[in-house]
Order: C-alpha cells, then sequence, then structure tokens
C-alpha cells in the first residue's frame, strides 16, 4: 500500500544497501590481496537495447538510434525532452515540456512516433525507472542531462524484451556509473525575445576504491528556469486569434485584422471580406456579458419585456447578450468577437521551473561472479502554471430589485421575472434554488472573467525517490561447447513520486450564486459583478484555495541470465531468460472542495486510486546460421518471447514475441528485418480514474463556425435531435470555442495490442573508410487503443454530426446541450469515457549516415538523420473501420501536434584538437490543416476547399544552430552557442490551436536562443 511515510522508509533502505555495501567491500578488502583484474584491449561484447544478448556493437536486426553525450553540450540542452523532441522519431508532446502550461502539468515525456507519451518505454541503463501519476508515464525532468554517457533509442514494439508499454519502442539513458575525480558544470541561457534567464549548474564527484574493484560516484544538479507570460512575449502571441472574416488588407500571417463579418469561408470573400485572423478569446468577459433571455421582438419575448429593453437601450441587442460599461450603470448590447476577453497575456508561454537534483552509483567486485551494485536518485522539482483569471458563464439568479442596477436595468429584469413559465431550477455547485413567475427573481446567464481575484495560479512540487539494488557477475561456462560465458543480472527497484498541486484564485459557484442575492434582511449583496466592481469583500467571498496530491509507486524485482547455449558452425547461439514481478500503484486525492464541482476556474476531479501487477518470464535466442560462404558473409536469425499474467479481469496472461534476421551478403551491405508482437496494459488512470472535467478546444458542428460546405440538411437534422433549437442552427449558439468535457476510467479495459514490421540496409563501405549509413522502413499497427470515446471530443462530434449522423449513436448519446438555447456549456458536458475504442497506425522510412575525414590538423565530421512518415492513421472506432483520419503531414483540433512528412536533422562538426565548432540543420516540413486533409482524403464531397480556410498551410521550417567549444587548459572548457541562428517566428494558428496561437512545443517560439556555459575537471 501507499503510505505518506513511504519515502522516508525507502529513504531508510537506501542507506542500509550502501552501508550493507561498503561493510562487504571492506570485507572482501581485508580478504584477499589479490590485483584487481585488468581490463584487456580487445572489443568487449555489451548490451544494447531491443536485446538482452551480449553482442558485439550494433548488429542488431530492429534499428538503434544512438544520441551521444556531446549533443548535450552543442545543443545547451538542460532538459531531456528538449534533444529529444527535435529527433526526427519524436513528435513532441502538446501536454509536456517548458510549454505545458496546463493543470496538472510540469512534467515533460516521450513520445515515440506519435503514438503518445504512454506507448513508449523510458528505461535508464536498461531498468525501469520511476513514473509519475496514475498515467504510469516517466517525468524525464528526472533524468540528469549531465550525466548522460548516451542514449538509445529502438523504434517498434519491444515486450517481448522489456514487457509492457513498449508498443512504439523504448527509450535508453545510459548514464555514467563509473566516474573518477571532479567535474564541475555551470550554464547560463537566454533568449532573444524576451532575455529571459536559464540557469543550471552540475557538480559530479566519482572515486575508485580497493584498487579498482569498487566505485561510487555521486552527482548533484540544479536549474532555475524562469517563466514567459504570452504577454511578456508580445506580438503574435499576444491575442487569442481565431480564424474569422476581415476587413480586406487589414490583417496579416502574423497577426489580427479587423472584423469585417461572422460569414466563413466562401461566403466571407463573397461579401467582400477576406480570410484572415480576428482578435478572439473568451465570451466571459470582466465587465460581465449576461444571455440566454429572449431577443428583443422574437417571439420568445412579449410587449413588456420589448418596452424595458428600449427603456434600457438594448432593442439592438443579439444572441451575444448585452454587457456594461467598467462602472457597471452604463449598459449596452455586447458586440462579437470585439467583446470578447483575451486569454493571452496573462498565460505562460514557457512555465518557470526550478529543480534539486541527486543521483548516486556504487558498485564493488566481489569477484568475477559477484558484483553488488545501487543506484539512488532523489529529485525535488517544481514548476508553476499561470492561466487567464477564472470565469464562469452558467444560468445565474438575480433579486429583480438588485441595488447594484439603474431602474432601466430593474425593470428589464422584473418583466424576465413575469414571462416565466412554471419552476425554474438554478444549479449553483452544491447549492440549488427554484424561481417561479413574479417571486421578485430572475435567471440570467452571467457569463463573467473574474479579473478582481487574480490570475489562477498552479503550484505544482514533485519528490522523486528511487532505489535500485542487486548483483551481477560472471558464471563462467558450465562445459566447454555448452553453456559457455554465462552472467547473470539480478535486481529489486523501488520508486516513489510525490506530487502536491496548490491551486490559488479559482472561484465557488455556490458562493458566487449566493453572494450576488440580497441577504438576510433585504441586505445589499455582497458581489456587484456588474462592470468592474468587485470589491476585495466580494473576491474574499469567492476565491477559493484547493490542494491536490498524487503519489505513484512502481517496484520491479527481476533476473536474468544469459550466455551461448552451443557452437554451430557459424557461431555460438547466444541466449538470454529470465523473470519479472512489477507492481505499480497509484493514488490522486483531489482536494475535497475541488472534487464536489463546486469550483470553477481549475477542472474538477474525483479520487483515483489502484493497482496494477505482473508476473512475467521471458526468452531470447539469437542464432548464427551460416557464415563466410558466398553471398552470404554472415546469416542470423533471432527470436524472443514473455508471457505475462496480470491481475486485471480485462487482460489476464498475454503473449508477446518478435523474430527477426541479419542477412550480410557481403562485408559492407547488412539486410535486417524484424516482426514484433508488442502489447500495453491499461494504467490506473485509465483503469480507476475518476470523472474530471476539461475544457478542449473544438468546433460545434451545429454552431456558426461550421464551415459552410458542411452546412448540410443532414447535418441540421441531427442538431435538432440532439437539443439545438431549429433557429439557433448553424447560428451563434457556441460562444466559446472551450467544450466543457467528462472523462473516466474504466476497469474493464483490456490491452492494447501491436504488431510492428521493419526492414532496412546498413551500408558501410570499404572504399570508403569512416562511413555509414542505413534506411530503415517501420509499420506499425495498434488496436484495441485506449481512449476517451471516440478519440476525443472532436472526434467525438465529428462523427456524430459529420460522419455518423444518427442522434442514437454512442458519439451523439454523449453530447449534452442546454435545452434552453443548444449550447454546450457548463453544467452540459460531453460524456467521453475511456474505451478499447480504436486503433492506430504508421507507417515510414528512417534514413541515417555518418562521415569523417581528416582535415586541417582535426577532424571534420557530418551526421544526418531523416524520418518520412508516409502514414498516420487514426481510427477513432475500430467497429467502423472505413472511417479513418489520415493525418500524415497535417495538423489540426483531430490530427494535433503538426505531423509533417519529412522531418531531419543534419549536423556538420569540425574538431581541431582544443577547438570545435559545429553547425546543425533542424528541418520541419510543412503541414496542412485536418479541417481540409481529412475529409478531402476521405473523398467527402463537401470538403471545403483550400482557399476557404484560413491560412491552411504551415510552411516548412529551417532552423540553424551554431555551437562551439575551446578547451583552453587541461581539464578546463568553455563552449557555448545560438539555436535558430537566424531568428526564425514560428507559423501562426488560429482557431485549431488557441492555447498560444502556434505548437510551441515543435517550433522555436523565442527566436535566438543563446547559452555559454563552462566545464572544469580535475
Amino acid at each position: 500500500m501507499i503510505s505518506r511515510h513511504g519515502l522516508l522508509s525507502t529513504t531508510s533502505v537506501a542507506a542500509a544497501c550502501l552501508t550493507l555495501l561498503a561493510t562487504a567491500a571492506q570485507a572482501q578488502e581485508a580478504q584477499t590481496d589479490q590485483p584487481a583484474v585488468q581490463q584487456s584491449g580487445e572489443s568487449e561484447p555489451i548490451v544494447v537495447t531491443g536485446s538482452r544478448i551480449k553482442r558485439d556493437g550494433f548488429d542488431a536486426s530492429t534499428p538503434v538510434s544512438v544520441v551521444g553525450a556531446e549533443e548535450v553540450t552543442r545543443t545547451g540542452t538542460v532538459n531531456v525532452e528538449e534533444l529529444l523532441s527535435e529527433t526526427p522519431q519524436f513528435v513532441p508532446s502538446t501536454n509536456g515540456g517548458a510549454s505545458s502550461n496546463t493543470v496538472p502539468g510540469g512534467t515533460a515525456d516521450v513520445n515515440l512516433r506519435g503514438f503518445g507519451n504512454t506507448r513508449n518505454l523510458v528505461l535508464v541503463n536498461g531498468r525501469r525507472f520511476a513514473i509519475f501519476g496514475p498515467e504510469q508515464v516517466t517525468d524525464i525532468n528526472t533524468i540528469p542531462a549531465a550525466l548522460i554517457e548516451r542514449t538509445e533509442v529502438v523504434t517498434g514494439g519491444s515486450s517481448a524484451v522489456y514487457g509492457s508499454d513498449a508498443i512504439t519502442g523504448v527509450v535508453n539513458f545510459i548514464l555514467r556509473q563509473d566516474f573518477e575525480g571532479v567535474e564541475a558544470r555551470a550554464q547560463y541561457r537566454t533568449d532573444a525575445a524576451t532575455w529571459t534567464p536559464v540557469y543550471s549548474a552540475d557538480l559530479t564527484l566519482g572515486t575508485n576504491f580497493s584498487d579498482g574493484r569498487g566505485n561510487v560516484t555521486v552527482s548533484a544538479g540544479y536549474l532555475k528556469r524562469k517563466g514567459i507570460t504570452r504577454g511578456e512575449r508580445g506580438a503574435w502571441a499576444f491575442d487569442s486569434l481565431e480564424d474569422g472574416c476581415i476587413v480586406p488588407g487589414s490583417g496579416s500571417p502574423n497577426g489580427a485584422g479587423t472584423s469585417f463579418s461572422s460569414a466563413t469561408g466562401a461566403a466571407c470573400t463573397a461579401a467582400g471580406g477576406e480570410l484572415g485572423f480576428r482578435a478572439g478569446g473568451s465570451g466571459d468577459i470582466p465587465t460581465g456579458r449576461f444571455s440566454g433571455i429572449p431577443l428583443p421582438g422574437s417571439a420568445q419575448s412579449n410587449a413588456g419585456l420589448n418596452a424595458a429593453y428600449a427603456g434600457a437601450g438594448l432593442t439592438g441587442m443579439g444572441s451575444f447578450g448585452f454587457t456594461f460599461d467598467e462602472a457597471g450603470s452604463a449598459v449596452r448590447p455586447a458586440v462579437d468577437p470585439a467583446d470578447r476577453f483575451n486569454l493571452g497575456p496573462d498565460n505562460y508561454l514557457i512555465i518557470p521551473q526550478e529543480r534539486w537534483m541527486i543521483n548516486s552509483f556504487g558498485h564493488y567486485d566481489f569477484n568475477d561472479a559477484l558484483t553488488g551494485y545501487v543506484e539512488l536518485h532523489f529529485s525535488n522539482n517544481r514548476v508553476n502554471a499561470r492561466l487567464a483569471p477564472s470565469n464562469l458563464g452558467v444560468p445565474t439568479l438575480f433579486d429583480v430589485n438588485n441595488p447594484y442596477l439603474t431602474p432601466a436595468m430593474q425593470e428589464v429584469l422584473r418583466q424576465l421575472d413575469l414571462r416565466e413559465t412554471g419552476t425554474t431550477t438554478v444549479s449553483a455547485g452544491s447549492a440549488s434554488y427554484t424561481t417561479t413567475p413574479g417571486d421578485g427573481r430572475a435567471v440570467l446567464t452571467a457569463g463573467k472573467r473574474y479579473s478582481e481575484v487574480g490570475p489562477r495560479m498552479a503550484d505544482m512540487r514533485r519528490n522523486v525517490f528511487r532505489v535500485a539494488t542487486g548483483f551481477r557477475g560472471d558464471l563462467g561456462s558450465a562445459s566447454e561447447n555448452f553453456l559457455t560465458d554465462l552472467s547473470y543480472d539480478v535486481y529489486y527497484s523501488y520508486a516513489r513520486s510525490e506530487e502536491t498541486t496548490i491551486l490559488r484564485n479559482a472561484i465557488s459557484r455556490s458562493r458566487i450564486q449566493a453572494s450576488v442575492l440580497r441577504g438576510a434582511g433585504g441586505a445589499a449583496p455582497v458581489c456587484n459583478i456588474f462592470g468592474l466592481s468587485i470589491d476585495d469583500a466580494c473576491a474574499n467571498a469567492i476565491r477559493v484555495t484547493a490542494t491536490n496530491t498524487t503519489v505513484a509507486e512502481m517496484q520491479v524485482a527481476s533476473g536474468n541470465i544469459s550466455g551461448n547455449l552451443f557452437r554451430l558452425p557459424a557461431g555460438q547461439v547466444g541466449f538470454s531468460a529470465g523473470v519479472e514481478w512489477r507492481r505499480t500503484e497509484a493514488v490522486f486525492t483531489p482536494d475535497s472542495f475541488l472534487a464536489s464541482g463546486d469550483v470553477a476556474g481549475f477542472n474538477p476531479g474525483l479520487p483515483t486510486g489502484g493497482s496494477v501487477s505482473a508476473k512475467e518470464v521471458f526468452g531470447e535466442v539469437r542464432v548464427p546460421l551460416i557464415h563466410n560462404t558466398p553471398m552470404i558473409d554472415s546469416l542470423v536469425v533471432n527470436g524472443a518471447f514473455r508471457y505475462s499474467d496480470y491481475d486485471l479481469e480485462g487482460v489476464g496472461g498475454q503473449w508477446t514475441y518478435l523474430g527477426g534476421l541479419e542477412w550480410r551478403p557481403v562485408r559492407d551491405v547488412t539486410f535486417r528485418g524484424q516482426y514484433q508482437r508488442a502489447i500495453r496494459a491499461p494504467n490506473v488512470g485509465e483503469l480507476y480514474g475518476g470523472t474530471r472535467r476539461s475544457f478542449e478546444s473544438a468546433i460545434d458542428p451545429c454552431s456558426d463556425r461550421q464551415p459552410a460546405a458542411q452546412r448540410t440538411d443532414a447535418v441540421r437534422a441531427v442538431c435538432a435531435a440532439t437539443g439545438v433549437p431549429a433557429g439557433n442552427i448553424f447560428g451563434a449558439i457556441q460562444p466559446n470555442t472551450i467544450i466543457p468535457t467528462d472523462f473516466g476510467g474504466n476497469p474493464n479495459l483490456g490491452p492494447e495490442k501491436s504488431d510492428t514490421w521493419t526492414a532496412g540496409v546498413v551500408f558501410t563501405p570499404s572504399f570508403l573508410p569512416r562511413f555509414r549509413a542505413s534506411v530503415d522502413y517501420f509499420n506499425i499497427e495498434l488496436e484495441g487503443a485506449i481512449a476517451a470515446l471516440g478519440g476525443g471530443l472532436s472526434n467525438t462530434l465529428n462523427l456524430c454530426y459529420n460522419v455518423i449522423q444518427d442522434a442514437g449513436s454512442e458519439f451523439c448519446r454523449a453530447v449534452q446541450r442546454d435545452p434552453a438555447n443548444g449550447e454546450i456549456r457548463d453544467p452540459f458536458a460531453v460524456q467521453v469515457r475511456n474505451a478499447n475504442t480504436g486503433a492506430l497506425k504508421t507507417s515510414g522510412i528512417d534514413i541515417a549516415a555518418r562521415y569523417s575525414v581528416p582535415l586541417g590538423g582535426g577532424n571534420l565530421s557530418f551526421a544526418t538523420d531523416w524520418t518520412y512518415t508516409y502514414e498516420f492513421t487514426l481510427t477513432p472506432l475500430q467497429a467502423m473501420p472505413d472511417i479513418k483520419n489520415y493525418c500524415a503531414g497535417s495538423f489540426g483540433s483531430t490530427c494535433g501536434e503538426p505531423l509533417p512528412n519529412w522531418r531531419g536533422n543534419s549536423r556538420i562538426t569540425w574538431d581541431a584538437g582544443d577547438f570545435s565548432a559545429s553547425l546543425r540543420h533542424r528541418y520541419i516540413g510543412s503541414v496542412t490543416n485536418d479541417r481540409y486533409i481529412l475529409p478531402t482524403r476521405a473523398g467527402s464531397a463537401t470538403a471545403p476547399a483550400l482557399n476557404t480556410l484560413v491560412y491552411p498551410v504551415l510552411k516548412a521550417q529551417h532552423y540553424f544552430d551554431l555551437s562551439l567549444s575551446y578547451d583552453f587548459a587541461k581539464g578546463m572548457q568553455i563552449y557555448g552557442g545560438v539555436n535558430n541562428l537566424t531568428g526564425n517566428e514560428p507559423p501562426i494558428v488560429g482557431s485549431p490551436q488557441i492555447r498560444s496561437n502556434t505548437y510551441p512545443a515543435t517550433y522555436d517560439v523565442l527566436r535566438q536562443e543563446f547559452y555559454i556555459g563552462a566545464v572544469l575537471k580535475f
């Protein structure tokens, strides 16, 4: 069970392990005076990620990409996710890294091949590391960049070798563990857009003892990154841009124009407008926007109400309602989009971070057959999120004689009260009110941004502890020809992460409703929410601070033995076999007030808790079939299996396996291929997650944001059947593009299963020494993908209204609307729950080349890595396999982060001894809006024309990074560089990306980034 005392107790266990190791080492030292075994100069077999069998070099049947430690220095990397997100095989995570201004957030993860952060496995020194939260993902903020020796990336399923989660591959961080001496490293980084500093410092100490049989290495690191708001970034980041119809010539691809009309697509240009960006934002505004009432002169109004509207100056009011001046006295019709609240300036573009980290490694060689080792990690990571002030836009009850209103507005409320029919119930969080005609109270939808309460702040503090301890050694050979060169490794690891999130400046729904009504004895309401009239007493009455806690633990006990089974004429038959037990457990405890659903400003959630455990047995074999024959210099087959027995009813026992082939016809060329079956068991969050409410960016197909070409009679019929009044269909019924959505867990989920095929060729031409190139094809198909119904909010709405068009379908039944006007708004949320609902498929080609040549007394080296993504297909519902989203080369609300067909990095480096200079080129291919791509590829007759969308193509990006280093004395190096040397601005996006007007995880958003650092070794 998870306890709050786990960190203290496990620290004690770790200390005991170190004490035991040191004591044993002293005892061993006292018993023998034998000299330490000397390493030979020959190449030792090594274990390469993707296999547990030792081999000479990287002769693997599955591709392995290696990122060396020098890349950390040459890029100024302080957080590892920065380095990996720029590698072609990875797709940056929208909700991870420095630009993830979300709650929960503040983590960094790996998204290999774009399948998501839960479908690849992160290892450290070949073993599972620490996890965070119910998602059971590794936060790579906890990986010390200064200690990385190399990073090995295996693409393709690896569950047979490493177990669950390795659907798209494995990222293995190999850390320096046998360090001797002292190394101090410090770096300063800033940017040309805001000159905001980032500081980092690391100190590593290591020593050998007992004539080199033992080593202890300790490394400590500190990082401090200041935050940058969108207001501080300015320029393209300041406004909340959305697609719209603007006055011709008033806009640009980098900013907003003047709104012309609400028309979209071809209707805009036909009316004399121009498609472009306009300043948008939220319909809940600081001065208050009041709607949800009959329009003047409409059939729902009456003579008395029309007269009251006229007396208040609201005869011209439309469906966007009315608002007040800042003083709260004058009232006027609200104007869309001119009155919308700009969400941009308050929000962080880059979140602040402060991190302390300590890592320690120790080992002692008792003899050739027994080496004891221990790994320790502790990190304290603190990040903050900052969001625009809390808002609430819900039906609200007011006294018709509210003292803060003018007599004219009091008359409007009195007439609204008189026209009521029957009893109306108003829900306000944990409270509920009723009103009847003539009772002195009226209902209006009050959409207000409570700016006087202050911006929403989230302080996320995470402690991570891990200990791994075990024994390894060489067992020798059972006989001369059978079971030779045996070695073993057995270990136990325990990891625990604890997170406390403090949420400030949220607001209470029930308190707001109570505070706008008269008190006992007819006392004036506590709050005046008309205009900018909220005082300190009101702000303190409605403000809420909430605290959430999350604890996650992982235990692994594993043992394996490897070596050679026997010798064939072509060489030794290598094998590996072992067993593993693994248990993960997570508990999320939300603030009780937040869990009640009474809080606005932060997403509510329910407690989540549970565990997943598995018992596994695995094996692997590598068989050389033919060697040194014409056209077969080498032919090797390999295979592996793993059987996993889960304690989950929906998963049970699962087999994973692989088979591969390596054929080298001549020494210059090697062909390789592999097939792998992999699985991913559902995690705690997917299984046992309580219902949480999130506000997602999406387009309501029943609103005026639906493309004109898709406003068909069939869509209209479904809109009417799902609760949109006929007169509101394709109208301004959805004032916000941020739509409330409920997500939740499902304990009966089954496993995800994938099949991966890879095939490639490696060139190492003897006529061109120091050159190596590889071309590899990959094809990954995943079935039973665990996801929100339909793959998410946007897909659910699209499937309901534009594709299936059946109001009785599970997708349409998930849509809840306000019965008064058809709006999807709080508390009417779209119900999206987890299911093994969909499928994913991707295929493409990886290309890599390396070459070096002596030049000018030094060495000139060239490296390039490219990925061509031919296919990336999302199937929201496997039961309807013909409905697919073909996302390769696109971006948008359905396909998400840009998925270019081509991504690549190239680097040229001149190393002249003490001096080194390196230039890197990063390429991100062009992408097209999925609102055009998806219906066009699906052959839809109603697909919008490309020229009816706002800036639908994001152009290809070329970035150049320069780095320099100089060793000015023995053990003393200074280095520095500039990333994005030419200061490229990111491509700007409107409605498909509402958070920051671009994709900051994919594109550089700070123009040039400068860094300078120093390394001192002795």
